[in-house]
């Protein structure tokens, strides 16, 4: 039996909640009765930033009898945290359905603390309280000396309630969805795949300052003809592109929004053609520009010109922070063979961009180098948007105007 899923939001300490996962499972197996080596919980550790949803996550939410959820700024940003905790929740609404007792079975901690204009209403409803806790939250227990004690006992009683509930109430295994990635996630309110104008107010409005707009720049099957022979990694729309195959078959465009998700930035995927509409955009909101280029795509006359005058419009006062990725799969033979005439190709058009070595990334040789690549580049962006730019936020409440003052001690 799998006692309890813990769902955190990567970059939260990793290594202390690995800490706290373990100090919990090692109590959850002396109360159940187990020996020492039993699998009683799982947590995603092991999985990278921007990679799919492995099976090992997907049977765990499926059969784990509680879910533990540590809560964070980070985590109700997270959009994989908000799917895990709706397919786990989703079970327990059948439980209770069936047999019309709540488990208790969602234990939602505060792992950091959370003033109420930050936590989730979802959350709010549920949350988890504990006279060990009090006033803290599990990290200020773990790290701080003087509340060690309080922090074994809080494991104790939390061990002990997982276990009591996982005996008493076998909530249904499985899940309703049959890709867990088309999961809704409970923190997010559904988005339109596309939307019909970028530059109208309701859209532009609606778009959070701290967004990366992902432009891919690639061939799609079709044209791949006219271009070259191998044409395994393209698809019938230019975002589909999977440059990475066979070692990742889905689109980078998904990885990357990924990527970026797991370090709190909204996301928005768009095609060559729509590069200008996104940029104005994000020119108007202080976002940033990411293009993800497919070398190949130089070859086309149209795809040339719209990338060129991308790179050579006259700068303005809110120019978007643009990067550029350009990927070179080794297992992509004839992509090899021709880089050096390619990558040049690249270079001459975006000959401003490229002198920028923080921003212009080519030559990204597997899927690894990708993942490494792309964050340090998100957090470039992003301190340059910081520096430069300007961030929208609508005040809450009224806004006095009345200068501020500091009382005296």
């Amino acid at each position: 039996m799998l006692y309890f899923f813990l769902s955190y939001a990567r970059g939260d300490e990793d290594d202390l909640v690995r800490q706290f996962y373990n100090d919990l499972s090692v109590e959850v197996r002396v109360r159940a009765g187990l020996h020492k080596d039993a699998e009683v919980g799982f947590i995603d550790a092991r999985m990278k930033s921007g990679t799919i949803w492995s099976a090992e996550l997907a049977d765990a939410l499926s059969q784990c009898r509680s879910f533990i959820a540590l809560l964070s700024p980070r985590y109700f940003l997270s959009r994989p945290c908000g799917q895990e905790w709706q397919i786990f929740s989703d079970r327990v609404a059948r439980y209770v359905e069936e047999m019309g007792v709540d488990p208790s079975v969602l234990k939602p901690l505060l792992w950091v603390p959370l003033p109420p204009s930050k936590m989730h209403p979802v959350a709010a409803r549920i949350q988890f309280s504990s006279d060990l806790l009090g006033d803290n939250c599990v990290r200020q227990l773990m790290r701080l000396q003087r509340h060690q004690d309080a922090y074994r006992e809080f494991v104790f009683e939390l061990a002990g309630q997982i276990v009591d509930s996982a005996e008493a109430h076998p909530i249904p295994e499985g899940h309703s969805y049959p890709d867990l990635e088309s999961a809704p996630s409970v923190f997010h309110a559904p988005a339109p795949s596309r939307p019909e104008s970028l530059n109208g107010s309701e859209g532009a409005a609606a778009l959070d300052p701290l967004t990366v707009h992902f432009v891919v720049a690639a061939l799609t099957r079709s044209k791949a003809h006219s271009v070259r022979s191998d044409r395994a990694v393209y698809g019938d729309r230019p975002r589909d592109w999977a440059p990475y195959l066979p070692t990742r078959s889905s689109p980078l465009a998904e990885y990357a929004s990924a990527i970026a998700e797991s370090r709190s930035l909204a996301s928005r995927v768009g095609d060559l053609e729509e590069l200008a509409e996104r940029a104005e955009v994000a020119s108007q909101h202080n976002q940033i520009v990411v293009l993800l280029v497919d070398a190949w795509v130089t070859e086309l006359e149209e795809a040339t010109q719209a990338l060129t005058a991308y790179n050579t419009r006259e700068t303005r006062d809110r120019e978007p922070t643009t990067a550029v990725l350009i990927p070179r799969s080794l297992d992509d033979r004839e992509t090899v063979a021709h880089w050096r005439r390619l990558s040049e190709e690249c270079r001459r058009i975006f000959r401003r961009t490229s002198e920028d070595d923080e921003l212009y990334r080519s030559n990204i040789p597997t899927f690894q180098a990708f993942e490494q690549d792309l964050p340090a580049v998100l957090e470039v962006a992003v301190n340059r948007m910081f520096v430069s730019g300007h961030i929208q936020r609508q005040p809450g409440g009224e806004v006095s105007s009345d200068r501020p003052m500091l009382d005296a001690p």
